[in-house]
C-alpha cells in the first residue's frame, strides 16, 4: 500500500440536527481517509444522496467507537453523505490525497 503524499486535512463536521443529511465533499485526488465519530454515537454514510436522514438503502453505518477507513483508494470528486439519529454528533474525516 502507498503511503500518502503530503499531511492529512482534518474536517470536523457537525450533525446539527438528528436524521437529516449533511454533505463532506473529498478533495480531488484523495487516496486514503478515515471517518468516526467523536462522541459515541452511530453515524449512517452514503456515496449518494437522499440515503442517510430516513434512512434508505443502501447506505452504512459507522458503529459507535469505530472508524471508517479507505485505504489505497482513487475518490477523485466523490461527496460523503452523513446522518446521526442523535443531534449535534461531531463527525472527524481525516483526508491524504
Amino acid at each position: 500500500m502507498p503511503n500518502p503524499t503530503k499531511d492529512p486535512t482534518i474536517y470536523n463536521l457537525t450533525l446539527t440536527v438528528a436524521d437529516t443529511e449533511y454533505l463532506q465533499a473529498l478533495p480531488s485526488s484523495t487516496r486514503e481517509f478515515r471517518v468516526r465519530c467523536r462522541t459515541l454515537y452511530d453515524v449512517r454514510y452514503a456515496w449518494e444522496t437522499g440515503k442517510v436522514a430516513g434512512p434508505v438503502v443502501p447506505y452504512a453505518t459507522i458503529f459507535a467507537g469505530l472508524e471508517y477507513r479507505g485505504d489505497n483508494s482513487d475518490i477523485t470528486g466523490k461527496k460523503l453523505y452523513l446522518a446521526s439519529g442523535t443531534a449535534g454528533v461531531v463527525v472527524e474525516i481525516e483526508v491524504w490525497v
